[in-house]
C-alpha cells in the first residue's frame, strides 16, 4: 500500500470534506459541552475515561484553562477522516476507479454530524476512529503483528472516545467483505479475524483495568458502565435503536436508501453466486457464505455499537458512528455487482453524498436560527433579572423546554432525527442556556434537582416578573424560575 500512496490523490477528498463542514465553520457556534468548556475553561474528559483527549487539548491549548480554538479542531477532524477513507480505499479496493467514494459515508453519515458540530470533541472523536481502524492495515502481515496492533489500537481509541469501539469491529467486517470478493481462503480470513478479536479483548481489558480505575470519577461515565441484566433490557435497547434509525429513514431519504439497499442485496446475491460457482469444496463454500452472513450481521449491530450491552444505552446520534461504516458496507456490496467495472455504481455514493450535504446544511441553518433565538431570550431574561435586582437573584431554574423557531421546526418535521441534533439550550434541568447566560454575566448557580422540582411545583406562589410570549419569569426569595411551560396561575 505504501508504494501506491500518493497524497495528491487525497486532495479531492480533502476538498469534499472541507466543503462538507463549511456550514459548521461559517456558523462557528459552540455546541452543548463546548459552551461549558469555553465559559469555565475545563477539559474534564479524563473523568469520563478519555484521558488522551485531555492530553491532546492541553497541548493544543498550551495548557489550562481550556480555550476555544475552533474551527481548527473541526478542520483537523475532517482531514483525518477523509485521509482514512483514502487509505481504506488503497487497502480494500485500490483497483476500483474513485473507489474512495465507497468510504465517504464514514464522515458523511448524518449521525456523525453531531460529532462534527462539537468544536472541542470533534478532533478527539476523529482520532479515536482513526486509531480504532488502524489495526486493519496490519491484516496479512502476521498473526502476532495484527494482535498487537489491535490491542494497542483499541486501548488508545477508548482513551479518546469509547463509542468509537464499534468502528474497530466494523472495519474488520469490511475487511472480510472485500477479501471474500477477492476469493480469499476462509480459513486464512478466520485466522486473521481471530487475532483481531483477541486483540480487541486484550485492549478492552487493558483499558478497563489500567485506565478506568485511575481516571473515571464522573456520574456521567459511571451511569454508562452498567451492563444489561437480560434479554428484556436487550430488547428495550433494540427498540430504542430502531426508533433512532426510523427518525432518519423517513420521506425522500428513506426512498433513496431503499434503492441503495436493493443494489446492495443484488451485490450480495451476485457474490454468493460467484462463491457457489467456484471450484471449491462444499465446506469452503459453506464457510464463505457463513463468513459473509456473519460479517453483515455484525456490521448491522455496529450501528448502535457496544451501547446495546449497556443498561442505559446512549442514543445520541454521535454514538452511532458505526452507521457510516454500515453504509460503506452496503455500497461495497453494490460495487460487487460488476467487480472489474465497479465504478459504474459510483453514482450511488454520489447520490448519498448529495443527500448528506443537504442534511448538514439544513442542520447548520436550523441551528443558527435556534442560536439567534436563544440569544434573544437570554437578552430578555437579562432585563428581567435587572428588574428584580441583580444582587437579589441567587439561583436560576428552568421549567419546560424552549420552543423551536419556525425554521428549526420545519427542519424537525422534515428530518425527525434533527430533534436530537438541533440544540435547545433551555430544557428543564439540562439547562445549558443557564451556562450560556454566564457568558453575558447573567448566569447564576442552579438549585439541586429536588429543589428545582419543588420550585416548579409551587411556581404559582411566586411573583410573575414578565411574560415574554414564549416564556414567563417568576421570582421569590432569591429564586428565579424561567418557565417555558407557560402555565396559567390565574
Amino acid at each position: 500500500m505504501a508504494s501506491e500512496f500518493n497524497y495528491k490523490k487525497m486532495v479531492p477528498l480533502w476538498i469534499i470534506g472541507i466543503l462538507y463542514i463549511l456550514p459548521l465553520i461559517v456558523n462557528n457556534s459552540p455546541y452543548f459541552d463546548d459552551i461549558g468548556r469555553s465559559v469555565y475553561g475545563y477539559f474534564s474528559w479524563g473523568i469520563d475515561g478519555r484521558p488522551l483527549s485531555d492530553l491532546v487539548f492541553s497541548l493544543l491549548d498550551m495548557g489550562a484553562p481550556a480555550t476555544n480554538i475552533a474551527p481548527f479542531p473541526q478542520i483537523a477532524c475532517i482531514l483525518i477522516l477523509t485521509s482514512l477513507c483514502y487509505l481504506l480505499h488503497l487497502k480494500f479496493n485500490a483497483e476500483h476507479k474513485m473507489g474512495w467514494l465507497v468510504f465517504t459515508p464514514i464522515f458523511l453519515s448524518p449521525f456523525f454530524v453531531q460529532n462534527l458540530a462539537f468544536q472541542f470533541d470533534s478532533l478527539t472523536m476523529a482520532l479515536s476512529v482513526a486509531f480504532a481502524c488502524a489495526p486493519v492495515f496490519a491484516t496479512g502481515r502476521g498473526w502476532l503483528k495484527l494482535f498487537l496492533c489491535s490491542a494497542a489500537g483499541v486501548t488508545v481509541s477508548l482513551c479518546f472516545y469509547q463509542a468509537a469501539l464499534s468502528t474497530f469491529i466494523a472495519v474488520m467486517c469490511l475487511y472480510v467483505l472485500f477479501e471474500l470478493n477477492k476469493r480469499a481462503n476462509p480459513l486464512h480470513l478466520a485466522f486473521n479475524v481471530s487475532a483481531a478479536v483477541l486483540g480487541l479483548a486484550v485492549g478492552y481489558v487493558l483499558y478497563s483495568k489500567a485506565v478506568v480505575p485511575f481516571f473515571v470519577t464522573s456520574d456521567y461515565a459511571n451511569g454508562y458502565n452498567q451492563l444489561i441484566g437480560g434479554t428484556d433490557d436487550l430488547y428495550a435497547n433494540l427498540l430504542l435503536t430502531e426508533a433512532v434509525l426510523k427518525s432518519f429513514f423517513t420521506g425522500f431519504t428513506g426512498k433513496i436508501f431503499l434503492v441503495v439497499f436493493i443494489f446492495a442485496l443484488a451485490g450480495a446475491l451476485t457474490l454468493v453466486v460467484r462463491m457457489l460457482k467456484r471450484q471449491d469444496s462444499a465446506k469452503i463454500k459453506i464457510a464463505n457464505i457463513g463468513l459473509l452472513t456473519l460479517a453483515l450481521i455484525v456490521l448491522l449491530i455496529c450501528i448502535p455499537g457496544p451501547g446495546l450491552a449497556l443498561k442505559n444505552i446512549p442514543i445520541g446520534p454521535r454514538v452511532f458512528i458505526g452507521f457510516g461504516f454500515f453504509v460503506s458496507g452496503i455500497l461495497a456490496l453494490s460495487s460487487f455487482i460488476f467487480n472489474e467495472k465497479a465504478h459504474r455504481l459510483n453514482f450511488l455514493s454520489i447520490i448519498l453524498g448529495v443527500l448528506s450535504f443537504s442534511f448538514i446544511a439544513t442542520f447548520a441553518n436550523a441551528s443558527k436560527s435556534q442560536d439567534k433565538f436563544t440569544d434573544k431570550v437570554i437578552n430578555e431574561i437579562s432585563h428581567d433579572i435587572f428588574k428584580v435586582g441583580f444582587e437579589n437573584v441567587k439561583t436560576v431554574t428552568v421549567d419546560g423546554k424552549m420552543l423551536y423557531t419556525p425554521v428549526a421546526q420545519k427542519t424537525v418535521d422534515k428530518y425527525p432525527l434533527m430533534r436530537q441534533l438541533i440544540p435547545v439550550y433551555f430544557d428543564g434541568q439540562l439547562a445549558w442556556g443557564v451556562v450560556k447566560m454566564t457568558e453575558f454575566y447573567v448566569g447564576f448557580s442552579r438549585p439541586t434537582p429536588e429543589r428545582q422540582q419543588e420550585l416548579v411545583k409551587n411556581i404559582c406562589g411566586m411573583q410573575e416578573i414578565s411574560n415574554g410570549g414564549v416564556y414567563k419569569t417568576y421570582f421569590k426569595d432569591g429564586d428565579l424560575v424561567i418557565s417555558f411551560s407557560l402555565g396559567n396561575c390565574n
